[in-house]
């Protein structure tokens, strides 16, 4: 079985559907969140395909993992997803899903890595900064890591710019490793 093509044949079915409804955003957002969900609660994935559970028990739960609030075109491609037998697939789906929505409405998507934690207000006013520079619409995901001391670091699609107090740190270290070899070097 080749869970990319089959995932993305759903994904792909219900972008066009929830489209379909005006349901899109709503669907991208219950899929964040139930991929989220997949990642901190890795049980899921055994409880959703577990057979012994009756399949209203897994609906329900599946529609608690979304925040208790499903778009009508997800809950019935989630009823086709148990019909198929096809509940291991879910987490593939919906991170195919989530891909094709940005794919379609042109969303970059990145983390911004901070050493302390960003309000809402501070992250929505470094996005539409950076947003002016790409141009595009632009997602950020805030990720705290004291490691990096001050400053940020800004992950963009394959794009890394490392504007962090430990990054800088890294760069002087290595610019005088080279400096030393360099002249040990020219003293031999």
């Amino acid at each position: 079985m080749d869970r990319g093509l089959i995932s993305t044949r759903y994904a792909r079915s219900l972008l066009d559907y929830a489209i379909s409804l005006d349901q899109q955003d709503e669907v991208y957002n219950s899929l964040k969140t139930i991929s989220e969900v997949f990642w901190e609660v890795p049980v899921l994935r055994v409880v959703l395909t577990n057979t012994s559970i009756r399949l209203e028990e897994r609906l329900k739960i599946l529609n608690t993992a979304a925040g208790d609030n499903l778009p009508s075109s997800l809950k019935k491609m989630a009823d086709m997803i148990f019909l198929n037998e096809r509940e291991d697939l879910i987490q593939y789906i919906a991170l195919r899903y989530i891909e094709l929505y940005r794919d379609k409405f042109k969303i970059l998507h990145g983390k911004i890595i901070t050493a302390v934690h960003f309000g809402k207000e501070e992250i929505k006013s470094f996005q539409k900064r950076i947003q002016k520079l790409v141009g595009d619409n632009l997602e950020l995901e805030p990720v705290v890591d004291p490691d990096i001391i001050g400053g940020f670091v800004l992950q963009l699609d394959d794009y890394r710019w490392d504007a962090s107090v430990s990054g800088e740190l890294t760069r002087i270290k290595s610019h005088f490793k080279k400096k030393e070899a360099v002249n040990a070097s020219v003293n031999k």
